[in-house]
């Protein structure tokens, strides 16, 4: 692709501003820096707040000032929104972690209670006689740390010593991320939205003749339908 043709498809603001003191301003509000303070920290001077506010919106009248504010404000909306989807990710993985991935079995000699080996017999497939050997069996270590692929090995938030020396890894809470990602996702949040039941009278009453009026239907609302029926037998 042609150089000319790159230029063509940039996006507007995607250059930085050869002034130093534009660039820097423009940089400010895009962090949410109000105009005065960000006109006052460039290095800009006015008295008055008023001349500092009005000398600020000319400057952002400028296209290429507003351009590129409107740029940098993306850039950093982008970047949250990549942290965020990076964190959703990592609490995602505590949450369906397996501790099984982090053990294996393997096989040792089996000993008594005094810590010698077990010995039993067995046949010789050569000669078909019996002969002594050493009884194994099969138990569970955890891996090495250094053998654990990196997906799973940032699953891990501390590691421990067991008696043998051996490192024991202690993983991230499950609770705690399933409890993040629940506030994270805003899960089991109750909306208000049609709630009805917590309006006010007058609030129930004004909302209901809005919606009429708005489907052109004539009615007349008032609070009668709130006081109790009188009794057949009752003369008042």
């Amino acid at each position: 692709m042609a150089k000319t043709d790159v230029l063509a498809i940039a996006s507007p603001g995607s250059r930085a501003l050869k002034n130093a003191k534009y660039e820097r301003y423009c940089r400010l509000r895009a962090s949410a820096q109000p105009r005065i303070p960000a006109y006052r920290e460039v290095g800009w001077h006015s008295k008055r707040d008023d001349d500092a506010y009005a000398n600020a919106c000319r400057l952002e009248r400028r296209s290429e000032i507003r351009d590129r504010i409107a740029y940098l404000s993306r850039q950093a909306e982008d970047l949250i929104a990549e942290k965020r989807q990076r964190i959703e990710e990592q609490l995602w993985a505590i949450a369906e972690g397996n501790i099984q991935d982090f053990f294996e079995t393997h096989e040792t000699v089996q000993r008594d209670h005094t810590g010698q080996p077990i010995t039993t017999t067995k046949i010789n497939e050569n000669t078909g006689e019996m002969e002594p050997a050493v009884s194994t069996e099969l138990r569970v270590r955890p891996k090495l740390l250094t053998d654990l692929p990196p997906d799973l090995a940032k699953l891990i938030e501390d590691v421990q010593v067991d008696n043998r020396g051996r490192l024991i890894p202690k993983l991230y809470s499950k609770v705690q991320a399933n409890k993040e990602l629940r506030a994270m996702l805003n899960l089991g949040a109750k909306s208000d939205a049609s709630d009805v039941s917590k309006l006010s009278d007058q609030e129930l009453i004004s909302t209901l003749a809005q919606q009429a009026k708005e489907l052109g239907i004539d009615i007349k609302l008032d609070y009668t339908f709130h006081l109790p029926k009188k009794d057949e037998g009752d003369s008042g």
